[in-house]
């Protein structure tokens, strides 16, 4: 998973990112809301975290400019964080589509806390599934590895998304085909051997995840 911090104290954004990526994250930063957005855009962050004063970009709010163009920048969680701002500013942002606001000086404990809670809840409430780097939007039929859409053909999609929703299950070839192709397994059919290989070449950080059960099929391991 990904987060972004944009602010402008330099030793804030340090501070942040040390404890995001102690706990796996990869971490994006800026200085600025348009360069926020230039990289939320490059790389469709899960979260976003910016200071309330660099909300404003050239009279547009960096958070409707998100939440209008889900196409372009995705749908991040947005963290608001703020050292002297007036409530008004606070609720406008949470009113345009900020997911919850916290006070400097930030104690990181309480910033990751949070975040791990709303990720949760988004993943729970947008019918997301996870798995490393690969986040499967089921709604949307949309695969994203590292934040940046994966094109994958519906039988690439359906086989992917069989061995996430049965990790640590040997799955057999009959198994695998009479679910995803719902045909009858034949001795010397490759259909399965054939899309898990395109699998594993598209998709790096899996690749060496599913194991191969020799003379039974395959299993996405944790």
């Amino acid at each position: 998973m990904e987060v972004l911090i944009v602010d402008s104290d330099l030793k804030i954004q340090q501070l942040i990112a040390y404890s995001f990526e102690k706990y796996g994250f990869k971490v994006k930063m800026a200085l600025n809301g348009l360069e926020g957005l230039k990289v939320l855009k490059k790389y469709k962050s899960d979260i976003v975290i910016i200071d309330i004063e660099l909300l404003n970009i050239d009279d547009k709010n960096f958070i409707k400019i998100i939440r209008d163009l889900p196409c372009e920048y995705g749908n991040p969680i947005i963290i608001v964080t703020s050292l002297k701002s007036e409530i008004e500013d606070i609720l406008i942002s949470l009113e345009i589509g900020a997911n919850d606001h916290i006070k400097k000086p930030l104690d990181p404990r309480e910033i990751i806390l949070r975040a791990k809670k709303l990720l949760n809840g988004n993943i729970m409430k947008n019918k997301l599934y996870v798995f490393k780097d690969i986040v499967i939007d089921d709604e949307r039929h949309l695969v994203t590895e590292n934040g940046k859409e994966l094109e994958l053909s519906k039988k690439e999609y359906d086989l992917l998304f069989f061995l996430l929703k049965n990790q640590e299950i040997a799955l057999s070839r009959k198994v695998i085909l009479d679910k995803i192709w719902n045909v009858t397994y034949q001795k010397g059919d490759r259909s399965v051997d054939t899309y898990i290989f395109k699998l594993r070449k598209k998709i790096k950080s899996i690749s060496q995840s599913i194991d191969t059960i020799k003379g039974l099929g395959y299993k996405l391991k944790k």
